[in-house]
């Protein structure tokens, strides 16, 4: 069978994460895989409809086409597949509100055209089983072999504490500094490395400053002695599925993140990771995995196990297979 994936780009994290990994998985159980970014303009458009008699299955990554291209693919005996990762149909944290009328629109209709939809995680699959019954979950996955372990935890010399992640994201991790503010009283000696394309302008704690680089990002994080995952607790947080969480946990750095979307899917408090709201909370399980190396290895130990169970490319890529070979033409 034939698969023509639409990509935001090759370069973009989502299309990396859910499309451009899976491919030499899907192509060695003989599905025949094709990227191309999504079209922009009705001439791109035409050319991704005169595909329709020779792919099986066109799998839209997060963009929400326009009703007409779609029914036309499925009108020439396509198929269709919605990947959704994201809360599209929410404004983002940045805007007063969550309500974005035109966007929940765009969303409703996309599934209600789509043969199938792709959810990142349990909140978005639950969203888009409103409006079509075929959702599966398809978590947003590591390549297992991408990321190696960290080695034993130090047992001298400040906790590195870690983060990674894009600039607009740069305010939730503000929101810890009251919390960072606690740690020397708590007998933390720590220095926050943080990997992006800005920084913040200041912090509680030393900041050590990595420019965001795609070849060095699973060294990166395996640099970490603790991962942080902040999050704010909205509608459209609760779509994200918790890349930043999953990096840390491949490479066995134990996190604490909070409470929210996804991360409580993944994390099971005291055994793979911490949860905390409060910033005496976050302060207290920080300071208990920086004063306890041995525990940061049990942690690291658990969290890496999960991920290769549950939220590896290798355990879900027979999954996609599977649901994409269940929509091929029939001769």
């Amino acid at each position: 069978m034939r698969v023509l994936f639409l990509i935001q780009g090759v370069n973009q994290p989502a299309s990396r994460y859910r499309v451009n990994q899976f491919l030499e998985f899907l192509r060695a159980d003989g599905i025949e895989c094709e990227t191309r970014d999504y079209p922009r303009s009705i001439p791109a458009w035409i050319g991704v409809l005169r595909q329709r008699r020779k792919a099986d299955v066109f799998f839209f990554q997060k963009k929400r086409a326009p009703g007409w291209p779609v029914m036309r693919l499925r009108a020439g005996g396509a198929r269709v597949v919605y990947d959704v990762d994201d809360a599209v149909m929410f404004a983002s944290s940045r805007h007063e509100s969550p309500e974005a009328p035109a966007r929940m629109k765009r969303f409703v209709t996309m599934c209600e055209c789509s043969d199938a939809v792709t959810a990142g995680n349990r909140y978005l699959a639950e969203m888009a089983r409103k409006h079509c019954g075929n959702v599966t979950v398809v978590p947003t996955c590591m390549d297992m072999r991408k990321y190696a372990p960290r080695g034993p935890a130090a047992t001298r010399g400040p906790v590195v504490l870690g983060w990674i992640g894009g600039r607009k994201s740069l305010p939730f991790l503000k929101e810890l500094d009251p919390a960072l503010a606690m740690l020397k009283g708590m007998g933390v000696d720590a220095v926050l490395k943080v990997v992006c394309n800005e920084f913040p302008a200041e912090c509680p704690v030393p900041v050590e400053k990595k420019t965001w680089v795609e070849a060095d990002e699973a060294a990166d994080v395996a640099s970490f002695d603790i991962g942080l995952a902040p999050l704010p607790d909205d509608p459209w947080s609760r779509g994200k599925c918790a890349t930043k969480l999953l990096q840390c946990m491949a490479a066995r750095v134990p996190c604490v993140a909070s409470p929210v979307g996804a991360h409580r899917d993944i994390v099971r408090e005291g055994e793979n990771g911490f949860l905390a709201s409060s910033p005496r909370e976050w302060a207290e399980k920080i300071a208990r995995l920086a004063k306890d190396p041995g525990l940061r290895d049990r942690m690291g130990d658990a969290a890496r196990e999960t991920v290769a169970r549950e939220y590896s490319v290798q355990a879900h890529a027979p999954r996609l297979a599977a649901l994409l070979r269940s929509l091929e033409r029939k001769a």
